[in-house]
């Protein structure tokens, strides 16, 4: 699917920095297909709000980018996706509107938020047009891939893990965090993918294994301070992120995987709806792709550090939500 090959995952700052500005003399001409009248609108407004449940440094990192460049100050709210989701729909009920942008990985909630005439089309966003097809719909772009992982930390874990079915070696009893899969339907995606898999008695040993965290971001962070030796999912660009810090993580992406994937929507009752859709046109450039999806994942080749995708079921979100009682029943949730 990708042009380039895998990286190593120990990668530092300093070479994030050296690809953000090789990448951004690649995304320089699509960011020059931007309409002038567009930009000098956003930059009126002067300010853009995004709410997300994607990984803070990440959004950090595409927010700073974004004001560099178009001068528009960028504030990030980020909480678990149910919370988030909430708190969205409860300032909307007030007609206190005050998201933007929503970037998150509840496929589900952004295609009920847009049948609900919460979020607005997407299809005259700057780039629109050339996107992949299987990357983007009338209400969403999909700006990054992120196949879910086994994370590990290296100093409770050398040995590594390379199976799903690794979360259920007896070795490995009470040292096990997973996501909550009461969270998120992309959660219960997950659980519904193990269980076709591996049957009712792996979700027991699993459940009898294992704490939960509401999102990957602490339960990731509780594996690399060592209180936690294994996580899953994994979300990859959590991982890269710690890595980066120094963390002792390492992870494995076991076949088949689910996808997680980096949704953006423009809310309808933006109080910026220009500068929202500036920014979401921003994350299609080839700079914003390299933050986004630095030793990652993205929808498009060619750019730089970036992994090839393993392989990836579909899971109907319908479907795990229908089956998601027994499944918490079989957790011994």
């Amino acid at each position: 699917m990708h042009l380039s090959n895998s990286l190593n995952r120990h990668i530092t700052v300093s070479a994030f920095a050296a690809v953000v500005a090789l990448s951004a003399t690649f995304g320089a001409s699509a960011q020059n297909e931007i309409p002038a009248d567009l930009v000098d609108a956003a930059k009126s407004e002067g300010a853009l709000t995004v709410y997300t449940n994607v990984d803070p440094s990440l959004v950090q990192k595409l927010g700073d980018a974004f004001s560099a460049a178009y001068g528009v100050t960028v504030d990030i709210q980020r909480q678990a996706s149910s919370a988030l989701a909430q708190r969205f729909m409860a300032e909307n009920d007030t007609n206190n509107t005050i998201a933007d942008v929503y970037y998150s990985t509840d496929r589900a909630f952004h295609d009920d938020s847009y049948e609900k005439n919460l979020f607005t089309s997407v299809e005259d966003v700057p780039g629109y047009a050339g996107w992949p097809e299987e990357a983007k719909s009338p209400n969403a772009l999909t700006i990054g891939y992120n196949p879910y992982s086994l994370v590990w930390n290296t100093d409770l874990v050398p040995e590594g893990l390379s199976s799903w079915e690794d979360l259920v070696d007896p070795k490995y009893e009470g040292q096990v965090i997973l996501t909550d899969p009461r969270s998120s339907v992309t959660s219960n995606q997950f659980y519904k993918m193990l269980h076709d898999l591996y049957g009712d008695d792996y979700l027991r040993k699993l459940g009898a294994h294992a704490t939960y965290s509401q999102s990957a971001v602490p339960g990731i962070q509780q594996v690399a301070a060592g209180a936690q030796a294994i996580y899953a999912p994994g979300i990859h660009q959590v991982v890269t992120g710690l890595v980066a810090s120094g963390a002792p993580l390492d992870e494995s992406f076991p076949e088949p995987s689910i996808s997680s994937n980096n949704i953006a929507s423009i809310v309808t009752a933006a109080p910026h709806p220009n500068a929202a859709k500036l920014f979401l046109a921003f994350l299609l450039t080839n700079e914003a792709q390299a933050i986004n999806n630095f030793d990652g994942f993205s929808p498009v080749d060619g750019i730089p550090n970036t992994r090839d995708m393993p392989q990836i079921v579909d899971i109907d979100p319908k479907e795990a939500v229908s089956a998601s009682q027994k499944i918490y029943e079989l957790l011994g949730l």
